[in-house]
């Protein structure tokens, strides 16, 4: 029967675009590992797979542990995100994060073996925690067992099979605020269109969900029909998605 290796240290790493919950996700995180692997060191990779490319770390350490709980108070993410694919060789030889014939997987991969770390703890999307799986797979084919544990982050909630990512609904939440201010300028002139554009790539969740966000707080409010103050008229009257075809004619 063999016996467990010790994990003696932690790396986190936050990638992709920003979405709401990160900075709580980091002070979970760090909350939890102190108490289930007190030992264990925590680094942090400044700016996702930058970072690691570049060995530019972090310790957490004990003044960063004892303040940890106020980074629940902030959004972004206190150690940095950058938009930095592995799998992207060229655009990483024009940065000047690899060298010209170095494979950036085998580099984060020497990195990783040389930081001595035992667990990565990845914050992100598909590709975050997909590249960390491929991490994983290369430093076991030489002889370093890397345990890759990923916490799905993304505003899209795009991503199999998890229900909800974090930082979705927040999102969502978000974009029907805003909509609650913008669709108010309807009556600033006899003829007004307004469009809503909410982001999300090639998957409509966000905005449906923000749609039916918005269409919640309209059901809480109360109207003015007589002077012109109607439902009808504060209301979402298209919602348009990736996922279905759009007929400029019919519509």
């Amino acid at each position: 029967m063999t016996t467990a290796a010790p994990i003696r240290r932690i790396a986190l790493l936050t990638a992709g675009g920003f979405a709401p919950c990160l900075s709580a996700a980091v002070a979970g995180l760090v909350r939890r590992y102190g108490q289930v692997l007190p030992e264990a060191e925590i680094i942090a990779y400044q700016y996702g797979y930058h970072g690691l490319l570049t060995g530019t770390s972090i310790v957490i350490d004990d003044d960063a542990k004892a303040a940890i709980d106020v980074l629940d108070n902030f959004g972004g993410s206190p150690i940095g995100n950058s938009r930095v694919k592995l799998t992207n060789a060229k655009n990483l030889i024009e940065r000047g994060l690899v060298a010209e014939g170095e494979d950036p997987l085998k580099v984060a991969a020497e990195q990783l073996r040389t930081d001595g770390v035992d667990v990565l703890h990845t914050i992100g999307g598909d590709d975050t925690n997909t590249t960390a799986a491929d991490l994983a797979a290369y430093l076991e084919e030489h002889g370093h067992h890397l345990t890759v544990v990923g916490l799905p982050k993304t505003i899209d909630n795009d991503i199999v099979p998890i229900k909800q990512s974090l930082g979705a609904i927040t999102a969502a939440e978000q974009a029907s605020r805003f909509a609650q201010n913008i669709i108010g300028e309807h009556r600033s002139n006899p003829r007004m269109l307004i469009v809503h554009e909410v982001m999300g790539r090639h998957c409509g969740w966000l905005t449906a969900a923000a749609a039916a966000d918005y269409r919640r707080w309209l059901d809480q409010q109360s109207w003015n029909p007589s002077l012109g103050l109607t439902r009808e008229r504060w209301d979402v009257h298209a919602v348009f998605l990736p996922e279905l075809k759009l007929d400029m004619k019919a519509e």
